[in-house]
Order: C-alpha cells, then structure tokens, then sequence
C-alpha cells in the first residue's frame, strides 16, 4: 500500500467517523476529490478489511466492526489472556475429562489461543492452539457473537456470509438461529457445525469494559455432551469464566 493509498484511507474512515449517518460513494468521491473508480476500490478494499461495512438498501457506508476490534485490542493489550486463562483450562479439562478451549477474537475471527485434552479415551481434538475461524464458526464463536447486541451480531454475520457459506456443516441462518439461542441462554452449543459426531458448549468471556472478546468452551463426542449433561458443563465455564474476567479487571486496574 503506498502512503498515498494509506492517506486517502484513513480519510474516508475519519469521515465515516464524523458522519453516524453514513455516506454515499458519491459523497466520499467529492469529499475527497476522487474519481469514482478509485473512491469505489478504496472502500471496496477497506470492505473487504471489515473497517467499513455497507447498508445493502442504501448503499451507505459505516465504520465497520474491525476498528471496534483493534480498539477492544488495545484495552486488553496488557493482559496476556493465555496465561491468565491456564489454571482455569486444566482445571476444566481435569473435571470434565473433556477437551477444553479458549478462543480469543481478533477483528472478525476466532483464535484459539489454550486448548487441554481431559483423560476420557476419545478425544474431540477438533481445534488446535492458533487455529483461526471466522466468528461464528464452533462453539465459542457463537458464545461470542451471543454476547453482543443482535443487531451488532447481525452486522457481524452479513459481513461474513461469503465465508461463511464455505462452511461445510454450517452457514448464516444456522449461526443466527445459534446466536440467538446463546444471546438467550447466556451459552453456546455448537453441535456437530464444525465435525460430523462433536458438540462444543461455551460461554464467553468479558473484558474489563464488559465487551465479550474471548470464549471458553468444553468439546466432546456428541454422546459425551447430552442434554442433560449441558447444564453441569455450563455451571462449570462460567465457575472459571467469572474468575478469569476478575483477573482481566484486576489488568485493567493496573493491580
């Protein structure tokens, strides 16, 4: 990207910012003195990107999620989630003897960053530390977006239904029915959305601004994870959520 190109990008997204109304490609084209080809890539481009996102019936631009994202990165830059999230993940998986995760969410993505398998003899390894999937995609995906307000989570989602409907097991109206079922619950349940005989429950996890950006989840064999099964599960996430999200507090306090 030249620094011409960075230029005019950040000024489309500081008129954005000014504008909650949202603007038209022509407004932005004239703002910024710009032929309509070159207005229309640089917000084609930062589309793509998630810094802008656009209403289909009007055809107006908005600041996209992402930029919410790299704000929400830099409240929780000092906390490392990973260690913190540690004792809790053995914890877990010792309890359960299931395999249990934490995923933490980068812009639109989920990033597993702790995964610990329990001592049952079949494991649902279906999830590796580093592994990334578009919000939505498994158990603390859906935990994530539940947490949001819908009509955010709905903004979310449309902007991923492209990748979305790569999906094999899943895709958009399944995640919306998911997410509204967690946005109910208080937890997710993911079952076999990401592979054929697994089930994942998870719940997320919330900052010290109380915005969810990370989810902690078990997964098992979907015998493992029965309904009756799910609400001793969930007690035990949140048990550890709550004492995770103490500690991100106790970062964001400087103790």
């Amino acid at each position: 990207m030249s620094l011409q190109t960075l230029d005019r990008a950040m000024a489309v997204l500081r008129l954005l910012a000014e504008d909650p109304a949202g603007l038209r490609l022509i407004d932005a084209q004239r703002a910024l003195g710009l032929s309509k080809p070159t207005a229309h890539r640089l917000l084609g481009s930062l589309l793509a990107h998630g810094l802008v996102e656009q209403n289909e019936e009007t055809r107006k631009y908005f600041v996209g999620p992402a930029l919410t994202a790299l704000a929400r990165a830099r409240v929780d830059a000092n906390a490392d989630l990973g260690a913190l999230c540690s004792p809790s993940v053995f914890r877990l998986a010792e309890e359960s003897g299931d395999t249990v995760f934490v995923v933490r969410r980068v812009q639109l993505d989920t990033v597993c960053i702790a995964r610990e398998s329990g001592s049952y003899p079949i494991r649902a390894i279906t999830v590796e530390v580093g592994t990334r999937r578009p919000l939505g995609v498994g158990a603390g995906g859906i935990a994530i977006l539940g947490a949001l307000a819908p009509d955010e989570a709905q903004r979310i989602i449309h902007s991923l239904a492209r990748r979305l409907s790569a999906q094999p097991l899943t895709g958009v109206q399944q995640i919306q029915r998911s997410c509204g079922l967690a946005h109910r619950a208080g937890y997710s349940l993911s079952d076999e959305h990401v592979t054929k005989g697994v089930r994942g429950v998870a719940v997320s996890l919330r900052n010290a601004l109380d915005e969810p950006v990370a989810a902690i989840g078990i997964c098992a064999i979907s015998e493992r994870i029965r309904p009756n099964r799910i609400p001793h599960l969930v007690d035990m996430l949140r048990r550890e959520g709550k004492l995770i999200e103490s500690l991100l507090a106790q970062y964001r306090r400087g103790e």
